[in-house]
């Protein structure tokens, strides 16, 4: 059974940087809701997630115009 989402305090913070910046960095501690914060405030839009854990990603992330 899927647990019921809890909102965060920190939504109409995350949800209006998210209107100036194309990407949004979320770091804190383990296991505190920030992925599934994300992916809830993502439903619906253009926006999407991706998560740096992935050694592929993390890569392509610290990517610039000199050197990847």
């Amino acid at each position: 059974m899927k647990r019921p989402y809890i909102s965060r305090l920190m939504e109409p913070l995350v949800l209006e940087v998210s209107k100036e910046y194309p990407a949004v960095l979320l770091v804190g501690p383990r296991q505190t809701g920030k992925t599934r914060m994300l992916r809830h405030l993502a439903e619906g839009t253009d926006r999407g997630y991706v998560s740096l854990d992935d050694l592929t990603n993390r890569a392509l992330a610290s990517c610039t115009r000199r050197r990847c």
